[in-house]
């Protein structure tokens, strides 16, 4: 039923060795995650809930980069069937223009006018001024995140 399943030593060698280095990536995020809760969480109820009020258009910048990631992803693929290697150099510089647009936007608008832009994702009094506060500090840091992810992703093809 799984014969498909049974390769060569030396294919599951390749595949460990393409694939460790995205897993431990996604491990050291995803510690990176667990670390910032737990140091916010011991500051109390209040904190926790602005992080998380401020990290609401964070979640635009991942869509983006992610459609950006995937996108490449697919040409930087066929322009290396190709050994089209300047095509490649354009496409990862329109995702970091792109990227970097973006980012650079919810940044500015981010350090700002961060009162309002918290306004819009909690009607809560007490917590947009400190959302807003971390707002103001985390968000010029998306835009190293979103360019070494369109640099990460282009290299995964």
């Amino acid at each position: 039923m799984f014969a498909y399943m049974k390769r060569g030593r030396e294919f599951y060698r390749d595949l460990f060795s393409l694939a460790l280095p995205i897993v431990f990536q996604n491990l050291i995020m995803t510690a990176l995650g667990i670390v910032d809760i737990f140091m916010v969480g011991l500051l109390g109820e209040g904190p926790m809930a602005a992080v998380t009020v401020a990290n609401t258009p964070v979640f635009v910048i991942q869509l983006i980069v992610f459609g950006l990631q995937s996108g490449s992803a697919v040409l930087i693929s066929q322009y290396w069937g190709k050994q089209d290697k300047e095509a490649i150099n354009r496409v990862i510089g329109i995702g970091f223009y792109i990227a970097g647009a973006v980012s650079t936007a919810f940044a500015l608008v981010m350090f700002f006018f961060p009162n309002q832009m918290m306004g819009l994702f909690s009607n809560n009094e007490e917590l947009i001024p400190m959302a807003a506060e971390y707002a103001r500090v985390i968000g010029f840091a998306y835009i190293a995140y979103s360019l070494f992810s369109v640099y990460i992703g282009a290299h995964r093809r």
